[in-house]
């Protein structure tokens, strides 16, 4: 539309027709951006990786889209630290901290724990390549709490259907 604006003919002064050229821009540029923010976190495809094949934890996997289509696959390695979340279009989002029961409460649960200062990889973010693109990483303090942080681009926000689950 915006060509059209400067190439037909019209009363309208120079000005006027920048301003109009300028509102459809960013009209268009900032309901992209709207489109991408709310759809990234939708979840195409959901697997579950078994304890057999994820050192005794269970975990998940799940694919997402990029504004492009382009597949980003994030697997979460331990799947307690998927939280539910109030963030629009979002159902989980990875655990911004965790902590863990004592020991003696159960046993399974502390054992996930790791060592005051230890940091653990807990989600990768791969894209169609490969390649890991980002990874959400917990850094473990006294008494099995812990604290994580993002490192790179990793998904952190997930929109899953129910009928994935």
């Amino acid at each position: 539309m915006t060509p059209f604006i400067f190439i037909v003919e019209s009363s309208l002064p120079l000005s006027a027709r920048i301003v109009l050229a300028m509102t459809a821009l960013s009209t268009s540029s900032i309901s992209t951006a709207l489109v991408g923010w709310s759809g990234a976190s939708y979840v195409i495809d959901l697997q579950r990786l078994s304890p057999a094949d994820n050192g005794g934890i269970e975990g998940i996997e799940m694919t997402t889209l990029t504004l492009t289509l382009n597949r980003l696959v994030t697997r979460v390695y331990d799947a307690d630290f998927l939280v539910d979340t109030k963030r629009p279009f979002a159902k989980w989002a990875l655990a911004q901290s965790v902590l863990l029961p004592p020991s003696r409460e159960d046993a399974l649960m502390a054992v996930k724990g790791g060592a005051p200062g230890e940091e653990e990889t807990i989600a990768e973010t791969f894209n169609a390549a490969g390649e890991i693109v980002g990874r959400w990483i917990v850094k473990w303090e006294n008494d099995g709490a812990g604290t994580c942080r993002g490192i790179g681009k990793v998904v952190r926000y997930f929109n899953v259907h129910e009928e994935l689950l």
